[in-house]
Formats: C-alpha cells, sequence, structure tokens
C-alpha cells in the first residue's frame, strides 16, 4: 500500500507543472530572431497565422516552398524561405474562401518556444500581425480575457 501512494505521489510531481497565464495580447518573437510581433491570442482559432507579403512560391528537391516578408513594428523585416506543409482553406463570411499556405515556424512566447503550424495571410487589415491558436496554446497556457502583455518573449 505504501509503495502505491509513493508512486502516485512520484508520478503526480513529474506530471504537473504550472500553466503560464498570459493575456488577449502578447509579444512574440519568430524563429529565433530579433522580430517581434504583436499577437492576438485567439483560443477559437485551431492554427496560428501570420501577417506575410509572399514574394515568391518555388520548388526545392521537389518539394514546395515560399519565400516571404515579414515586418515588426519597428519596421525591421526578416525574409523567410520555409517549406509549404499544406494549404488551408479559410472560410470567410459573406465572401469566397481562400486558400493559405501553411509553414512550420518557431515561435516563442514568455519561456515556451514551439515548432508550429503558421498559415501566412495578408492581414494588413487587421490590428495585430500574429493570431497564436490554440495549437500552440495547450498544454502551457491559460488566457485571461482582462490582461494584456503579462510577459516578454524570453526563450534562449
Amino acid at each position: 500500500m505504501s509503495i502505491f501512494i509513493l508512486w502516485i505521489l512520484h508520478a503526480s510531481s513529474v506530471f504537473s507543472f504550472e500553466k503560464q497565464s498570459i493575456g488577449w495580447l502578447e509579444n512574440v518573437k519568430i524563429n529565433n530572431s530579433n522580430l517581434q510581433l504583436r499577437a492576438k491570442i485567439d483560443s477559437g482559432a485551431t492554427t496560428s497565422s501570420m501577417n506575410a507579403k509572399i514574394i515568391k512560391k518555388f520548388t526545392r528537391d521537389g518539394k514546395k516552398w515560399v519565400r516571404f516578408r515579414v515586418k515588426d513594428k519597428r519596421g525591421q523585416e526578416v525574409i523567410l524561405e520555409k517549406k509549404i506543409e499544406r494549404y488551408v482553406k479559410i472560410k470567410r463570411k459573406l465572401i469566397f474562401s481562400i486558400k493559405r499556405p501553411v509553414i512550420k515556424l518557431g515561435i516563442c512566447l514568455g519561456k515556451v518556444f514551439r515548432e508550429q503550424e503558421v498559415n501566412l495571410a495578408d492581414r494588413k487589415n487587421f490590428l495585430y500581425p500574429m493570431l497564436i491558436g490554440r495549437n500552440y496554446l495547450k498544454g502551457y497556457f491559460l488566457v485571461d480575457s482582462e490582461l494584456t502583455f503579462t510577459t516578454k518573449p524570453l526563450c534562449k
């Protein structure tokens, strides 16, 4: 009996950790760069989305790739090349659907760095250039809708 209780205590300490509480707006860094973007945290969205100016789609080693430009609020920009993982069809209210390329991108929020699927979009008419969806959030974060900018991207 005491071995069983010891195992439960050990198992709970191994598997328990505290999720970080974040606000509905946060700053993130992408791809281990100094490029910092304001991101809307959206637990209603499955995947993340990022404002990007697609420069060119091309083939490399038989795979589809995309070259795109990302600019932060200070005007700093980077040009990235990423393999296209797939395309996603985005349904929009009262107008036609669009297809967006989906890439894998490293995102740093707080102390958490994760590589996740992100669709590339023209978000210039949105207030925030990045949207973080629940695939990135799950298991690591709790969203408090009263808070904004609770943490800085601190990934190493």
